[in-house]
């Protein structure tokens, strides 16, 4: 089964409120810096701008005003340059650490980029936020956080991630809760950007048909998807999904398509025990143990 890797990992990042709080504030600061230091640009437009204007002691020489205002644009913008950057250093070592499995660590540095980030980087780090507390397994929390991050506002959208990834994110969730018709709900407001070939739908309605006793017909929407069109965050889920209703079967034939994912047993069952938490047939495959059908309703 093709799973998840662990890349080679820099020491983790724990929250840190004095962090988050020094960056937010360091953010405001370049604003001000900025907005003040324009009106250094505005003056230097005038016909006569260096004559107009007092000179500023800079202790070693005088400057006219209007440099120094300038000069304050300047430091605004390369320091709102550098906190962006601090913050997207905390999002790519969330996701560094979501693609090793290891999301309570993922945590800290997500909830810093939220905070501190601009309205792009923030829906990104939303997303993996609510990403990292599925994988928790506090699936509560991880629906007020997608409900949170559709409703973020979209100056800067990112569609990717604001009409496929977060939608999908939501579908599974509910669909991994038995909360199936909001899943299809869900699901419905999946729009995929143009060229994305991605599957985006994939991992919830697979588990949609599962726990509706439909196996063949998960294994079948399985495999119609090729490998490289499955999103890189649910390789590891879809297969233990392949796997499972492969499993109940019952007898039934369904042939191996080429290029799919594995159906074999998850070596590190533990990796996916957040997919289980509220389907006791998928917590006891994880065991190793031949669970039953679930009884349906009429």
């Amino acid at each position: 089964m093709m799973t998840l890797t662990t890349p080679s990992l820099r020491p983790s990042f724990a929250h840190d409120p004095s962090l988050e709080a020094r960056l937010k504030g360091l953010s405001r600061l370049s604003g001000v810096m900025t907005f003040t230091g324009f009106g250094g640009i505005v003056m230097l437009l005038g016909p006569s701008a260096l004559a107009d204007f007092s000179e500023v002691d800079l202790a070693v020489t005088r400057v006219p005003l209007p440099i120094v205002l300038v000069g304050v644009f300047c430091a605004g913008m390369a320091l709102r340059h550098w906190v962006l950057r601090r913050v997207s250093q905390l999002e790519q070592r969330g996701w560094e650490l979501l693609l090793a499995g290891r999301p309570e660590a993922a945590i800290g540095s997500l909830e810093v980029a939220v905070s501190a980030g601009s309205d792009r980087s923030r829906i990104r780090s939303h997303y993996a936020l609510t990403l990292a507390w599925l994988r928790q397994g506090d699936y509560e929390r991880a629906l007020a956080l997608g409900e949170e991050t559709h409703h973020l506002p979209r100056r800067n959208r990112d569609s990717r991630v604001c009409d496929a990834q977060v939608p999908a994110l939501m579908a599974t969730i509910l669909a991994l809760y038995g909360e199936l018709e909001d899943a299809r709900k869900w699901v419905g407001r999946i729009r995929r950007p143009m060229f994305d070939e991605t599957d985006h739908a994939l991992l919830a309605q697979a588990v949609m048909l599962c726990r509706e006793g439909r196996d063949v017909d998960a294994v079948r929407r399985i495999q119609r998807t090729a490998r490289e069109d499955v999103p890189e965050m649910d390789v590891g889920a879809v297969a233990v999904i392949h796997a499972f209703a492969r499993s109940r079967l019952e007898g039934q034939l369904v042939p191996l398509k080429p290029g799919c994912v594995l159906p074999e047993r998850p070596a590190r069952a533990s990796q996916y025990e957040y997919l289980a938490c509220e389907w006791p047939e998928l917590a006891a495959f994880l065991r190793g143990e031949d669970a039953p059908a679930p009884v349906l309703d009429a």
